[in-house]
């Protein structure tokens, strides 16, 4: 399945996290993680159902579990939608991970559209 999402600006946070859940995206996820995210609205809420959820209960007290979904970035890239089970957002911007900096890789500006599919 394929989703296109809307890259918008974030609020600067998402190094801080990326750091902090690092070793787990790495064990669990299996692929060195960029510390950033790449923020993205979506036109159409996605049902995440059907696909694989690897969910990352941290040990540590003061983190969160994050629900993850691998994918593919425009067809380049591996990554993954992270749903922190406490976020800011609402339903329709998500939070992608991957092991580069989209933004540069791809020449991304806010605006542009971006693919995903769900592997």
């Amino acid at each position: 399945m394929t989703i296109q999402g809307t890259v918008m600006p974030g609020v600067g946070e998402g190094s801080h996290y990326v750091n902090r859940y690092l070793d787990y995206f790495e064990t669990t996820l299996g692929f060195t993680c960029y510390p950033g995210t790449l923020n993205l609205k979506l036109k159409d809420k996605i049902n995440l159902n059907g696909h694989e959820k690897i969910q990352i209960v941290p040990k540590e007290s003061d983190l969160s579990p994050i629900d993850c979904y691998l994918i593919t970035i425009a067809d380049q890239f591996d990554g993954a939608i992270v749903i922190p089970h406490k976020t800011r957002h609402g339903s329709e911007v998500i939070e992608v991970i991957a092991s580069v900096n989209l933004r540069d890789a791809l020449n991304l500006k806010d605006g542009d559209t971006l693919p995903l599919e769900f592997e």
